[in-house]
């Protein structure tokens, strides 16, 4: 009876150990399917220039067209007598004959518009001898009354009669290749829906010829060789970079292309065609004024070759700047109109700037490493609309004697700061962001933050944030990069700066040698002396011999393997035969080689107290290379989305919930695999089994007795059968004698 309840106790156990089992492994299964939901919505961050690619895509992503704002100015058509003329010349029968450089000077004003190069009529003349380009005069910064001043600002004449007239347009560049865009085509007109001064037969063939551009567009720089900016047509066309003239099509001339690239030192190498000979024009081109204009049109073709210029210009750039295009244009005569812009692998338009530079602000607690601080800003380059910065992501490389380290440094309100107002300390804000456990896109600031428009207060964001350095000395830098959209529209930015530091140098492995010699006070040797080889770094214990009658002065040479050989003498003493009552000596220091090696003091700076500025640990991700991964569940259906991003999901695929599962699956199945035998044990059916088992053993006994009897009974039966026929046989024989 009581194995019987055993056997039932394991049965119920193997029971439960196998319902855990199944409950334990479905579990396991929901990890597993949780996982890879989690690993089928990864999404690559591929790291370019400290920019995750995901953003390059999501901000420039070859859109089929590129909208620019572009301001224009109609200008009134100038008569063949004004003296002054600049708008007009094929009516007069004066013709365009190629290039003519140096118009206007290398810088924009403080105005940002274009400044000519000549104060005067005459001296212009001088210069080029040409006479499309002599009335094109003006002071540094351009007055009203200066003949330029017309150009990009709304002027009037003397009389009160308006000269030109301001619109405010915009340009569609539509892309034409993976990443080139092309705006224009032959016979622009921009404004033939307007012409402020029709009344003046400004216009010819049904077209509006005379007027003036402004088009400014932000971009940043790779300067690896492949950006290029390509312009062809009529008349007076000037492109700046930072303010710095980089491609000049000055002069009415002729449909003329021009173009300019920047390679990766930074320099602009421009090009333009029919640039004209200034030496052959001043030798021999006359005052028109003197000699008829077809005379001095005959002159400027027949005389004076074109040729192509080009020209090498340092600017400075450095990848990942970003830098204005300041696009200049002028139609200045009727005989045609064409405009033509290309614009290929150029990173536009940015909306925003960047600057980054970083520090070292202190030791983390009382070790080597050190805590860089990483201060940063973004400004608003629009002066009409807000800013809104939706995103911002922060690169960490690290070089060290121990190799490159990099990663993407994981910000949040701990380690993240802003302020619109840099020197106020008390207004520095923490940011909380979603980095690396991200959602959809990735670095996600959990609150966009808004810039006011450019030159109001609030353009610029200000940040700080962090980055731990190895204890070794090295170099670490960081790349900020920051996604933004105005008015719906992505853009991203980005900067980065570096520091040195100086820690420890990081010890050589070698093999060195110990050597330990025992000598009496005479220095006479006490034992032979002892060498072991250990490698740097390596910890060393050496006990000092026994010598019958004497004590050495150090029972235990201790040490740690530096960069050098080590020798240690170890002293015996004679041994008092009766030690003399003395007081409790200190203990002994330890011994010191003969020949240390000292160790220059480092240079320390403050210690950065461990505060939740950087909460115990601010290591960033790494190894990570160039490529991290953050989840992104855009791949799975918005029903379930939210499931795999809240608590849920980082409960069950954390480490110890799993540790757990696997360790109770693990236990319960083992449990059910020893008990499984016991799974059939039934005690009725076992009582049955055993009267199952004992019948045919009675079964046999009772055969085998009423085999016994009946075979009695047959003998018994036979024996009085053989009785009664004897019996008949002598009754037989008696009634045969009596006869």
């Amino acid at each position: 009876m009581k194995k019987a309840q055993q056997k039932l106790m394991k049965k119920r156990l193997c029971i439960i150990s196998r319902t855990i089992a199944c409950a334990s492994f479905l579990i396991l299964t929901i990890i597993g399917v949780s996982s890879l939901v989690r690993a089928m919505s990864l999404e690559t961050i591929a790291n370019e220039n400290g920019v995750p690619i995901s953003w390059q895509a999501a901000s420039l992503g070859n859109p089929d067209s590129i909208t620019i704002p572009i301001t224009y100015w109609d200008q009134r058509q100038d008569d063949c007598n004004t003296a002054n003329r600049q708008f007009e010349w094929s009516e007069c029968r004066l013709y365009a004959k190629g290039i003519i450089s140096n118009v206007v000077k290398n810088q924009l004003g403080n105005d940002g518009l274009p400044i000519p190069t000549f104060t005067n009529t005459q001296d212009a003349w001088n210069a080029y001898h040409d006479v499309f380009t002599a009335n094109v005069t003006g002071n540094d910064p351009v007055q009203p009354t200066d003949n330029f001043y017309r150009w990009f600002h709304e002027t009037y004449d003397a009389s009160g009669k308006q000269l030109s007239k301001q619109y405010n347009r915009e340009v569609t560049f539509i892309r034409n290749g993976n990443n080139s865009y092309e705006y224009g085509s032959k016979g622009t007109f921009p404004l033939d829906d307007v012409d402020f001064s029709n009344a003046d037969a400004t216009t010819r063939q049904g077209h509006n010829f005379h007027f003036t551009a402004h088009m400014r567009i932000p971009m940043k720089i790779a300067a690896d060789g492949t950006e290029q900016f390509w312009f062809s047509g009529d008349d007076d066309v000037w492109v700046f970079l930072n303010n710095q003239l980089v491609l000049d099509l000055g002069g009415l001339h002729m449909d003329t292309e021009g173009n300019f690239k920047i390679d990766a030192n930074g320099n602009v190498i421009s090009t333009v065609d029919n640039v004209a000979d200034q030496a052959c024009r001043q030798a021999n081109v006359k005052n028109p004024l003197n000699i008829g204009y077809d005379l001095y049109n005959n002159q400027v073709e027949n005389a004076c070759p074109r040729s192509p210029r080009v020209t090498t210009i340092a600017t400075g750039f450095k990848p990942g700047d970003v830098v204005n295009l300041d696009f200049f244009y002028a139609e200045r005569s009727t005989s045609e109109s064409n405009t033509r812009i290309n614009i290929t692998n150029m990173n536009w338009p940015i909306s925003a700037d960047s600057d980054i530079t970083a520090k070292v602000v202190g030791k983390i607690d009382d070790t080597e490493r050190k805590l860089i601080e990483f201060s940063t800003n973004i400004k608003n380059r629009d002066p009409e609309n807000p800013l809104i910065l939706e995103r911002l992501a922060a690169y960490i490389q690290e070089e060290t004697e121990e190799g490159m380290n990099e990663g993407y440094l994981p910000l949040d309100k701990t380690t993240l700061f802003y302020t619109t107002t840099p020197d106020d300390e008390s207004s520095w804000q923490p940011v909380d962001i979603s980095a690396p456990d991200n959602t959809t896109h990735g670095f996600n600031l959990t609150t966009p933050l808004q810039m006011s428009p450019a030159g109001q207060t609030g353009d610029t964001l200000y940040f700080r944030y962090y980055g731990e350095t190895s204890e070794y000395s090295g170099t670490m830098s960081s790349t900020v990069s920051y996604y933004t959209t105005l008015n719906g529209s992505a853009g991203v930015t980005y900067d980065y700066d570096s520091v040195s530091y100086t820690g420890i140098t990081k010890p050589v492995i070698t093999e060195q040698t110990v050597t330990v010699k025992y000598l009496y006070e005479d220095d006479t040797e006490a034992a032979p002396e002892h060498s072991e080889t250990h490698k740097t770094g390596e910890t060393f214990e050496i006990e000092s011999p026994k010598i019958d009658g004497f004590t050495p002065d150090y029972e235990l040479i201790t040490g740690t393997i530096a960069n050098d050989d080590l020798v240690y003498i170890v002293r015996y003493k004679t041994t008092p035969a009766v030690p003399d009552p003395t007081p409790e000596e200190p203990e002994k220091p330890t011994p010191q080689p003969e020949n240390p090696n000292p160790t220059p003091e480092l240079p320390t700076i403050p210690t950065f107290p461990g505060t939740n500025l950087i909460d115990g640990s601010l290591l960033y991700l790494a190894p990570l290379g160039e490529v991290a991964f953050v989840p992104n569940t855009g791949v799975i259906s918005d029903a379930v989305a939210n499931l795999f991003t809240e608590d849920f999901a980082e409960v069950i695929l954390s480490q110890a919930f799993v540790m757990v599962m696997l360790l109770i699956f693990a236990g319960s199945f083992a449990t059910y695999f020893t008990l499984r035998k016991f799974l059939m044990f039934n005690p009725a059916a076992r009582t049955a089994t055993a009267n199952a088992k004992k019948m045919p053993k009675m079964n046999a006994k009772t055969t085998k007795k009423s085999t016994a009897k009946s075979t009695k009974t047959a003998k018994m039966a036979t024996k009085n059968t053989k009785a009664s026929a004897k019996s008949m046989t002598s009754a037989k024989r008696a009634k045969s004698t009596k006869k």
